[in-house]
């Protein structure tokens, strides 16, 4: 049975559509996986966790109140449960990470990593204030923060963090609500214990101990995995038990302020617009003029010059390599003028190595234009040098564009070159991507942001110059 030519053509359009989106989806998978692992934790990208990790739901405090308990939670959850049954009343979370707590009669001090201090009204959870913790740019990675420590002292709060060798205490003043002088090296005065374990085993339960509360014949339990137990004093059994909701999703946006305060990320991005900017620039200029000159004029080696501009690309870039590094060290020693190192010497270098190519590509662009256009502007009385640039150069607008995005985008990319031609003032951005394994713990939390934030010049100049490059790129394929 023959199906009538409509349905075919709709059913091929609808197969080529969905292998044209299949493509698509692989196209952009990469660019997808590298952005979400920006977000990830260091650790989970190097185990291969695919899944984002959830905050830890570790009980810190229990405290019994007019028949209900307060219990809270590692991941700043603030929640109300009823003693006799264990049900959740009410639930607050505030997404923190790191938490420690203080409790008084009308207010917690809950202190975090990420998100500072916050003061909760006891009466209502979502009553609360928060303040930021005064910490010195570049300071602390507060992603890398593993528990915060928090207590009362008339009416002073006391703030400390478990970090590497940060020893600094915060002072709060709780009636004025404002941070006061920091106090260093205070920790080991303010919290002597800071670093010892205080959770411990009970039988039943699930995880270490971290919180206990005994009211009206019960003892509750406050579980490392997450878990509220009660446990019945006279009959000697655990009696009920209840999970904490889960953790909020740890979506790690802190990775791009470390990128910019611990890495020097600024200089490599600027290195990256100034040699990649130049280099274009000059190659475009050279290569225009070449490019119009060999498709408009016939003049004698204009074959072989040609030919030789083909031969170039033929040879392996990296035989280029040793010689060029010879000739810049020979070159300083020579002349005193320093060139590998420098803005000027790396320029030069990525200039001669584009034009040649771009020089072909724009002389199919040039000899697509009709060159009655140009015979018509010299009847007119222009000259040469005007018709190159009032008519061939106009109409040749949208192939210089899609040829000097390609100059460029690999510019952009080539690290060969820029890792050996350079030093630490110079380095583009592929090298210093490259520099993050191993420099910096091997952050590659850090290494994919870094990656992100690579991409979005280049995306932002694509979008802004897209309609040109569409058209350049189909220019010179029709004579006439």
């Amino acid at each position: 049975m023959s199906l009538p030519y409509y349905v075919k053509k709709r059913v091929s359009d609808i197969v080529i559509s969905v292998v044209m989106l299949a493509f698509l989806f692989l196209t952009l998978l990469p660019i997808g996986w590298m952005i979400y692992s920006s977000l990830k934790d260091s650790t989970d990208i190097a185990i291969g966790k695919i899944g984002l990790r959830r905050a830890g739901t570790d009980i810190l405090e229990i405290v019994p109140q007019n028949g209900d308990l307060l219990v809270l939670t590692a991941d700043g959850g603030v929640n109300l449960y009823r003693a006799a049954d264990l049900k959740r009343l009410e639930h607050q979370s505030y997404k923190t990470a790191a938490s420690a707590y203080v409790i008084e009669p009308d207010y917690i001090w809950l202190v975090s990593a990420n998100n500072g201090l916050f003061c909760i009204s006891r009466g209502d959870f979502k009553d609360y204030k928060r303040f930021a913790l005064p910490f010195k740019d570049g300071e602390v990675e507060l992603n890398k923060v593993t528990t915060m420590f928090i207590k009362k002292a008339g009416r002073n709060l006391y703030l400390a963090l478990d970090y590497k060798n940060y020893n600094n205490v915060f002072r709060f003043d709780a009636e004025e609500l404002k941070f006061m002088q920091t106090i260093r090296n205070g920790k080991k005065k303010y919290f002597p214990n800071a670093g010892i374990l205080q959770g411990g085993e009970f039988p039943g339960v699930d995880g270490e101990v971290f919180a206990r509360a005994r009211s009206n014949g019960y003892l509750f339990l406050g579980s490392s995995s997450g878990k509220l137990y009660k446990y019945d004093l006279t009959k000697n059994k655990m009696v009920a038990e209840e999970r904490m909701p889960r953790g909020h999703l740890l979506v790690r946006w802190r990775n791009y302020l470390d990128m910019w305060k611990n890495v020097n990320f600024g200089l490599y991005l600027k290195n990256s617009l100034i040699i990649c900017g130049f280099t274009m620039l000059i190659s475009m200029t050279l290569s225009t003029m070449a490019a119009y000159a060999l498709s408009r004029f016939r003049f004698p080696g204009a074959d072989l010059f040609s030919n030789a501009i083909l031969a170039t690309q033929m040879i392996p870039a990296i035989m280029y390599l040793i010689p060029l590094y010879i000739m810049f060290v020979k070159f300083t020693l020579m002349s005193g003028i320093p060139v590998k190192g420098t803005y000027l010497g790396i320029i030069l270098i990525y200039s001669a190595f584009f034009t040649p190519f771009s020089i072909w590509i724009l002389r199919g662009f040039f000899a697509a234009i009709p060159k009655e256009l140009e015979e018509a502007a010299l009847i007119d009385g222009c000259s040469r040098f005007q018709v190159f640039w009032y008519i061939a150069l106009r109409l040749a607008v949208p192939g210089i564009i899609a040829t000097g995005i390609y100059t460029f985008l690999t510019a952009w990319d080539e690290l060969m070159f820029a890792w050996v031609l350079t030093n630490a003032d110079t380095m583009t951005i592929p090298v210093g991507i490259r520099l993050f394994v191993g420099n910096y713990q091997n952050r590659f939390d850090l290494m994919m942001a870094a990656a992100v934030v690579a991409t979005l010049p280049v995306v932002v100049l694509f979008f802004m110059l897209q309609r040109h490059i569409v058209r350049g790129l189909t220019a010179g394929a029709v004579k006439g």
